[in-house]
């Protein structure tokens, strides 16, 4: 999704494995200081155990809002303002404006900007892997900001029903994501020792094929390979190569929404959409008007629907009631489960990396398509490929 739809589970966010010593028994702090913060909280996104977790933080008296804690391992973590008047109310969900994500280990770093604008704030350290990675964020502001532009653009456009107008923004930010991906590739290019590389190209892997990811993945520093973040990034590759064109499904059976048993392997012979959403995702929910158009067209003709819902809330009684409500309002009335990544992570199975991500099945349950985000022609795209399965 776009800026990966300010994602649920944040798969983007790896750990690595350093030489901690004396550092980690120190822990890091994060000096946060952002014009015209007023009363407003900051939440900082991370990971502790291996499982995503909120920090909400309250401007001190003098404004700053200080974050310390400790890391077992450097990780990318990012920063949000939680001020209402920023976001972008679109039906039942609401978009934040872009985080601002930076590398963060067990040492000292300042942040200054401006609120309204995290996503541009300065970042400074004297660690040097933190400071790789602000290479790659510093050139990636400049699009960062014309992608947010036009959002908010779509949204007014949106709500005075611009559809011509609607349609010319959503192209116009397909270039600026293609923009993004070249100045990553950029970075690895010319980053081949720097850390901060491998964050950088698990955040491609829907954008580049599995031997081109290969290709880059075997040109970084040896040093790094061996590490968590390393190894994640080398089984992330294999996960790509096996949600692959040709691969057969990646099989799963869950109980669904409705209390009846949702496995893919009885679904065998028909054409199967499988949508990965959240209720909190901005355009996966955008999706669903269009997805209920194919649904209704092609559903009597043998198409099928799984939506695989990853949800955010702390409690599994908020996941639940979070899932099941977007369920009722949006009226997607086909097959759903929700992720629960102590049963089956099929978030991690089927390598995903943003939302939404909607894969096509062919009758012979193997992959034919898979499309991430809510693209202007993903739907056509969709709509195309079933044309010629049903003609088979």
């Amino acid at each position: 999704m776009l800026h990966k739809n300010y994602m649920t589970r944040i798969t983007i966010i790896l750990f690595c494995l350093f030489p901690i010593g004396v550092m980690a028994q120190q822990g890091f702090t994060v000096n946060i200081k952002l014009d015209g913060i007023g009363d407003n909280k900051v939440r900082a996104i991370s990971l502790k155990q291996g499982r995503v977790s909120y920090d909400t933080l309250p401007p001190q008296s003098n404004g700053i809002v200080v974050w310390k804690g400790l890391l077992e391992e450097p990780q990318l973590v990012r920063l949000e303002v939680l001020d209402s008047t920023l976001s972008l109310v679109i039906g039942k969900a609401v978009s934040l404006p872009p985080p601002a994500m930076f590398l963060l280990t067990n040492t000292t770093v300042n942040i200054t900007g401006n609120a309204k604008e995290i996503f541009a704030a300065k970042v400074s350290s004297t660690n040097e892997e933190v400071m790789y990675y602000e290479k790659f964020r510093k050139d990636d502001v400049p699009n960062t900001r014309e992608i947010w532009t036009l959002q908010k653009e779509q949204h007014a456009r949106m709500i005075s029903k611009d559809t011509a107008g609607t349609a010319a923004n959503n192209a116009a930010i397909s270039l600026l994501w293609k923009k993004n991906q070249a100045i990553k590739a950029k970075f690895i290019d010319e980053n081949p020792k720097a850390f901060a590389s491998i964050l950088v190209l698990q955040s491609m892997s829907l954008q580049l094929t599995p031997d081109a990811m290969e290709a880059k993945y075997e040109n970084l520093d040896a040093k790094y390979k061996n590490s968590l973040a390393g190894v994640a990034l080398k089984e992330k590759i294999e996960g790509n190569k096996s949600t692959a064109i040709g691969k057969p499904v990646i099989p799963f059976a869950q109980i669904g929404h409705t209390g009846t048993m949702v496995d893919i392997a009885t679904l065998k012979g028909k054409i199967v959409i499988i949508d990965f959403w959240g209720s909190w995702c901005v355009p996966c929910r955008k999706s669903h008007p269009d997805m209920k158009k194919l649904y209704k067209k092609y559903n009597s003709q043998g198409v099928e629907i799984i939506g695989i819902a990853s949800e955010t809330a702390k409690t599994p009684q908020d996941r639940d009631k979070a899932w099941r409500k977007a369920i009722a309002e949006d009226g997607v009335d086909w097959l759903h489960v929700m992720i629960d990544p102590d049963v089956n992570d099929l978030a991690k199975s089927y390598d995903i990396g943003g939302y939404p991500t909607k894969f096509l099945i062919d009758q012979h349950g193997k992959f034919v398509l898979r499309l991430l985000g809510n693209q202007p022609n993903s739907h056509e795209m969709l709509a195309q490929k079933i044309e010629e399965l049903l003609k088979k």
